[in-house]
């Protein structure tokens, strides 16, 4: 557009063969600047990424840093310096984050009974002051020892689900009674050393 609009002011100033040379001189002035422009792209959202670059580390210092540090966690356990340990478990449909004497209330009976030691065999982490072991989905079972005694077998308060509608005499009343079983936590142990 500004192209044409020169031209035509410079048009009749200029003989046609005065025309062709300026056409030609205009055209080269604006693809050396094209070219200049096409070098240097404006920082947008469709340049580049709004999140910076990732760099990833050098496989090899990483593989360092991963033996150093089960070295460090093995000492650990070895020497017992770990403090006190969680663990989180599945059990009875969910999962509970316990640690050494805690109490567990889980709303359905199991079929142990009052006073047998139990092992709950799905751990999904298991973690201490320094250092925190996650599984994939699960530790191994030789990995990791949480073991459990069931303490009593109960049943909940009574629930009272009352549904009633105005002006047609309906009228419902349930009571809920829910069994439950309360276990106590007694040891967390890890192996001796990971692998």
């Amino acid at each position: 557009m500004a192209l044409a609009g020169t031209v035509a002011s410079y048009g009749r100033i200029l003989s046609r063969a005065g025309r062709a040379s300026l056409l030609w001189s205009i055209a080269q002035k604006s693809s050396q600047s094209a070219s200049v422009q096409q070098g240097v792209l404006p920082k947008t959202s469709l340049s580049s990424p709004p999140w910076p670059e990732i760099k990833l580390p050098d496989p090899a210092e990483e593989a360092k840093h991963h033996g150093e540090l089960v070295q460090k966690v093995n000492e650990q356990i070895a020497d017992r310096q770990y403090g006190r340990l969680f663990a989180v478990v599945h059990f009875a449909s969910r999962q509970w984050k316990v640690t050494t004497e805690d109490l567990i209330l889980i709303e359905s009976h199991i079929p142990a009974e009052c006073g047998d030691r139990i092992r709950m065999e799905k751990v999904l982490l298991v973690g201490a002051e320094d250092f925190t072991l996650l599984g994939r989905p699960l530790l191994g079972k030789d990995l990791v020892r949480v073991e459990a005694t069931v303490l009593e077998k109960t049943e909940s308060w009574p629930k009272i689900n009352m549904r009633f509608r105005r002006k047609v005499h309906f009228q419902r009343k349930r009571i809920m009674i829910q069994p439950q079983t309360i276990l106590r936590i007694n040891t967390i142990e890890i192996a001796p050393v990971l692998s």
